[in-house]
């Protein structure tokens, strides 16, 4: 039986290409923080945690200092214990689902390399269905979002996700009425407010928005709202999906059985990693309810493990795993791929397949708990 003998914290700051701007605010660099777990046969998995203050309220330097406390806390356990180790990071730190995160992924990619098993394999999942990333439209003025949705479309996508929640009755409405006319019907238009609307803004916008063929609307209100959610759920024309107002599997049987969502949004780096989001697919199963896997800013790695997560579950209909498209540089090897049509593979790798590149990690600051 082999035991966790090291943990490696690699905190990273990645440039974006561009500001991306969300009703939150703008983002112009991913601060995110690698983990590296070795057991005793010389083994290692690799995961990724991309902290965003105004959704999880962590920060690059916590996931450090409470990385440390939870590395200290594995170190000469097994690491097949998955499950157990999830439990304990949950009973030692309350939230800091990024930071948890990365530590479940290292493990899901380190149990999945001994077997010589690729992540989906691993997790039960099979490579067959289809995945085609968006492409996300930054929350602009009206004519740089149709100038943006443009050039994406020149390059092939044939999702765009527009993102959305400017107070103000039909301001939304302007710039979605403005892209379709601009991209035409033949693109999937989907869009996402990030809480950003009263409920009165959200009726209004997508109620005129309903002849304009927008796929469904992630978060119009405040994730706390649930009463709200409830309502738009019921009145809206476009389909509801709940994304900050479910983080875990109880957020998901919350969220639900109220009503209050027509889809859900599943991101690891909110869930805590792939143990939980497990849960949260299956209770959107056993509910008929489909979900769609998204992002925060993280690198090919992050997204190679979600796409693993991906395969495993047919409910999952939707792909948002355009964030490694932002950044300027790619400091990953192995992992995913994006084709010409923007379609996403992986390859039978054991684990996920994705590591950090040796060149850059010369450069990185490697933070050990033994």
């Amino acid at each position: 039986m082999s035991r966790i003998t090291k943990v490696e914290l690699i905190p990273v700051q990645l440039q974006l290409s561009e500001p991306f701007i969300i009703s939150k605010g703008a983002l112009t660099h991913a601060k995110l923080t690698f983990i590296k777990i070795y057991d005793s046969d010389g083994a290692y998995g690799i995961g990724e945690c991309c902290p965003y203050r105004s959704i999880h309220g962590e920060t690059q330097e916590g996931t450090v200092a409470f990385g440390k406390d939870l590395a200290k806390a594995l170190i000469g356990l097994d690491p097949a214990h998955i499950t157990n180790h999830v439990a304990l990071m949950n009973k030692m730190i309350v939230g800091n689902a990024s930071i948890k995160c990365a530590f479940d992924m290292a493990l899901y990619d380190l149990n999945a390399k001994k077997l010589g098993l690729p992540l989906y394999r691993f997790l039960g999942g099979s490579r067959e269905k289809y995945i085609e990333t968006d492409n996300t439209v930054s929350l602009m003025s009206k004519d740089l979002m149709v100038a943006k949705a443009s050039k994406f479309v020149e390059r092939g996508f044939k999702i765009l996700k527009v993102k959305l929640g400017e107070r103000g009755r039909l301001v939304d409405y302007e710039r979605i009425k403005a892209i379709r006319a601009e991209v035409g019907d033949n693109i999937t238009i989907r869009i996402d407010a990030n809480q950003g609307w009263n409920y009165q803004d959200a009726i209004t916008n997508l109620n005129s928005m309903k002849d304009l063929d927008v796929e469904h609307c992630e978060e119009p209100v405040h994730a706390d709202n649930l009463f709200d959610q409830q309502r738009l759920t019921s009145a809206s024309p476009i389909p509801i999906m709940a994304d900050e107002a479910v983080f875990n599997h109880t957020d998901a049987l919350r969220v639900l059985k109220a009503n209050a969502a027509d889809l859900i949004n599943i991101k690891l780096g909110k869930s805590g990693g792939i143990n939980n989001a497990m849960k949260i697919a299956g209770i959107a199963e056993a509910a008929d309810v489909y979900c769609q896997v998204g992002s925060f800013s993280e690198s090919r790695l992050g997204i190679s493990a979600l796409v693993h997560f991906d395969y495993v579950w047919s409910n999952i209909k939707f792909h948002d795993l355009d964030s490694p498209l932002m950044l300027k540089d790619d400091p990953i090897i192995g992992g995913l791929t994006y084709s010409k049509d923007w379609q996403v593979d992986i390859t039978d790798e054991p684990g996920h397949g994705a590591d950090l590149d040796p060149v850059f990690l010369k450069n990185c600051d490697i933070i050990s708990v033994n």
